[in-house]
């Protein structure tokens, strides 16, 4: 028996060689969203079970768009799911490592005339053996693939978080015009009321001012409703509910959107940073190794090599190698050897065509960015300033009694009109600068790519009932 022990020793020590666990793969998909989105990735997990302490501190006072995001990152559960996926792309990558196990079969035979027959087997895959280094490289390709993947969703998370934080302060600011505007239409209907009592004013001129001022609180409690539900989608992202969810913002949106902001080179920055190319690269890799091992295969079809053992009636046990080959007389694996042909292929023009929409992303994204942060600042510095005046000397044209007090009421109308305006473009300019960070962070912002065939974040496409809603 002593062949047969020999052979399960064999097998057994080539079933233990494994590649070495990649420990690391968390400290470093954590270094991945730091470095792109300047945010550390280096709290606990929170439990399930409510808010741990640092979060419930930092919730005590107002929060900008900084500390939304490390409560995000401390309490969103998708964050403590993409590092669960990580261990499952790393259980995958463990598993390429490990060989087939050998399988053991015995036969009885219960002979008529007397006596019975035993034979016993014990064989393992031998080409299994020798494709591993191939099977390897192919599953550390698809894990650098599927990292990548998830240090996007990390990152698109963060700035999801950014871009709510901007609607909830645009809207909050919105709604303290809409209270102001409320103010002047009251104060320009309780006049109408005055004069019309005096007999100064028609009926028609006393209800157009009583519209006017139904038409500000109609306005305002549209305005409540909006900052209200552009509370909910941050509420969503930070995690939060219940006593977890009173939580206020820290002051309006801040005047220079493209503050610190580099605009130069960034089509070129754009592709450098891009995981969805790195995530593509990879898996084009992973396909060539692909590629590679079904040509293997046609040279080198499956076998079996291990050792049999036979004792006949009443005789003595026999001992010999057992060995299994496949012969590829029906399938010559062409089909599976172009069908990965044909996958890498596609997979090099959809990579060369990601790099397109990447690089018109960027000059698109560059050209919003710059364009409304520029009407923001002409709105702050030169038309507002414009429209002040025009207040200012209204008021004092009144001051001296040469216009009524409607005048003045309808130059701060128009005021609050164009400060209304003014938010509205701040906003928009603030999403496109996030827009563009996000872009150059790696992650592909789906506002960028309105109207393009969806893709993943590793540019692989979508099905329709998968693909994303901002």
């Amino acid at each position: 028996m002593r062949p047969l022990a020999l052979a399960v020793t064999t097998l057994a020590a080539l079933a233990a060689c494994r590649t070495t666990d990649p420990a690391n793969d968390d400290a470093t998909l954590r270094s991945h969203v730091q470095e792109r989105t300047g945010t550390a990735l280096t709290a606990p997990p929170a439990s399930l079970a409510g808010l741990d302490d640092e979060t419930v501190a930092m919730l005590r006072a107002p929060i900008d768009a900084e500390t939304a995001v490390r409560i995000a990152l401390r309490n969103n559960r998708r964050v403590q799911a993409t590092f669960e996926r990580l261990g499952i792309a790393r259980a995958d990558l463990l598993q390429a490592s490990r060989l087939r196990n050998p399988v053991f079969d015995g036969d009885a035979r219960f002979l008529l005339d007397g006596g019975t027959e035993i034979e016993l087997g014990l064989a393992a895959p031998f080409v299994d053996l020798l494709q591993r280094p191939l099977r390897e490289r192919l599953a550390a390709h698809e894990f650098a693939a599927a990292r990548a993947m998830l240090a996007a969703e990390l990152v698109q998370l963060v700035f999801a978080v950014r871009r709510a934080v901007v609607h909830a302060q645009a809207a909050e600011q919105l709604l303290d015009l809409r209270r102001q505007a409320v103010v002047a239409a009251g104060s320009a209907h309780e006049l109408a009321v005055a004069l019309h009592a005096a007999g100064n004013f028609t009926d028609q001129q006393l209800a157009m001012e009583r519209v006017g001022e139904s038409r500000a609180r109609l306005d305002l409690a549209a305005a409540e409703l909006a900052a209200s539900e552009a509370h909910e989608p941050l509420q969503r992202l930070l995690g939060l509910w219940g006593a977890g969810a009173e939580w206020t913002l820290a002051g309006p949106l801040p005047a220079d959107p493209l503050q610190g902001q580099d605009l130069a080179h960034a089509e070129n920055r754009a592709i450098a940073a891009s995981l969805a190319i790195a995530a593509h690269r990879a898996r084009l890799d992973a396909l060539a190794q692909k590629a590679r091992l079904r040509s293997w295969q046609q040279w080198l079809p499956d076998g079996e090599f291990g050792a049999s053992a036979l004792r006949e009636p009443g005789g003595d046990w026999g001992l010999g190698p057992h060995v299994a080959l496949e012969l590829p007389l029906f399938d010559d694996g062409a089909p599976a050897r172009d069908r990965a042909a044909h996958a890498l292929t596609a997979g090099l023009l959809e990579y060369t065509q990601l790099a397109v929409e990447i690089r018109s992303a960027a000059r698109t994204l560059r050209s919003r960015a710059a364009v409304l942060a520029d009407a923001a600042r002409f709105q702050r510095e030169t038309h507002l300033p414009h429209r002040e005046a025009v207040v200012r000397t209204t008021l004092q044209t009144y001051n001296a009694m040469q216009i009524g007090a409607f005048d003045v009421l309808l130059a701060r109308r128009r005021q609050l009109d164009d400060e209304r305006e003014h938010v509205t473009t701040l906003r928009d300019a603030h999403l496109a600068r996030l827009d563009l960070q996000e872009l150059l962070a790696g992650s592909l912002p789906r506002r960028a790519f309105a109207g393009l065939p969806q893709t993943d974040a590793a540019g692989e496409p979508t099905p329709p009932d998968e693909r994303g809603h901002e």
